[in-house]
């Protein structure tokens, strides 16, 4: 009796070892194959954030199925229908944040492979790179492009502002909006009095990052007052912080403090009262060397003449009760 169980156990294991090789040999490997990544926002936040991929946006994987399920697979790819489909939500603490960088891990189940095919993904290549920018808008002047037109007189801008939609990082360090360079016309005035126009576009894109402007466009005309050139040697640079900010910013020397620019508006007695400062309430209130944008203030009527793009100093933020050294001499500084 007991001789027969052993032999029925014995024809069952070679049975079953011969179904698992039969089994094994029915099977075919794909091995590293490259699967595209897209990353997509909820609706919710769509339209909030900027979203790039850093580095490869794809993942590597094997995939181990039956015959038929992988030449279903095949055409699957070669007709580039397999992907990953991944859905990011930017998390309830940091929405506030200007800009996030992620690293997002794709998981097997996140591959939707025919059935019956199992998904192995290549460790140390099953993520994505992701940085997400947020988007504001703001309501800026419009500044004329003169690099075409370097003896032109003062223009008239309609309208005067737009409203500006970017990446947070870009559009906060704003002053004005620039038209694109632009040649206007040169003709004889209008029957009313009025000087030729240009319908001028703006810029389209800030530091390689895209903007939207709405209008897109501007009307440019000459202006018929008299117009004047002032160069500005040497303008302070101030500071914008509350009382409380807890440190004190000081530049290494009293030139690092001062700026040089050029501007036009109506002729006038006196050069025009420009304001230059550096916002701090934008900076953490960490001690530490800073290199930070000019904001300029200019009276009605009057533009920078190099354009919108943002000047930058050096200058340190130390603690408030730290001695009057360290870099160098301390210029006198108006806080805001």
């Amino acid at each position: 009796m007991i001789d027969r169980l052993v032999c029925l156990f014995v024809a069952v294991s070679l049975a079953l070892l011969v179904w698992l090789y039969a089994r094994s040999r029915d099977q075919e490997i794909l091995d590293h194959v490259p699967i595209p990544v897209h990353v997509a926002l909820p609706t919710k936040q769509s339209g909030q954030y900027t979203l790039e991929t850093v580095g490869p946006s794809q993942v590597l994987a094997t995939f181990t199925g039956p015959p038929a399920r992988i030449r279903e697979l095949r055409s699957l790819l070669q007709r580039e229908e397999m992907r990953v489909e991944l859905l990011f939500t930017v998390p309830a603490d940091r929405l506030k944040e200007s800009r996030l960088a992620e690293a997002l891990t794709i998981e097997a189940s996140d591959v939707h492979a025919p059935p019956g095919v199992t998904t192995t993904l290549v460790p140390g290549r099953n993520q994505v790179h992701v940085v997400l920018n947020r988007i504001i808008e703001r309501r800026l002047p419009v500044c004329f492009d003169r690099s075409l037109e370097t003896h032109l007189g003062p223009v008239v801008i309609e309208p005067e502002t737009v409203l500006v939609r970017g990446s947070q990082e870009v559009v906060e360090r704003l002053s004005a909006i620039a038209t694109q360079p632009w040649i206007l016309p040169h003709k004889a005035k209008s029957p009313d009095g009025s000087a030729p126009s240009a319908r001028v576009p703006l810029v389209h894109d800030i530091e390689t990052r895209p903007i939207c402007c709405a209008p897109s466009y501007v009307r440019v005309r000459t202006s018929t007052q008299p117009y004047r050139t002032y160069t500005l040697a040497d303008v302070p640079v101030h500071f914008l912080c509350p009382d409380s900010y807890p440190l004190r910013p000081r530049f290494c020397n009293d030139r690092a403090g001062r700026i040089g620019l050029r501007v036009a508006g109506p002729v006038r007695d006196e050069p025009p009262p420009v304001r230059a400062f550096v916002d701090l309430t934008k900076l953490p209130a960490r001690p530490g060397l800073y290199d930070e944008d000019v904001q300029l203030q200019l009276p009605k009527d009057f533009e920078p003449l190099d354009g919108p793009t943002p000047r930058k100093v050096v200058f340190e933020l130390v603690p408030a009760d730290a001695p009057a050294r360290g870099l160098g001499a301390v210029p006198s500084m108006a806080n805001e």
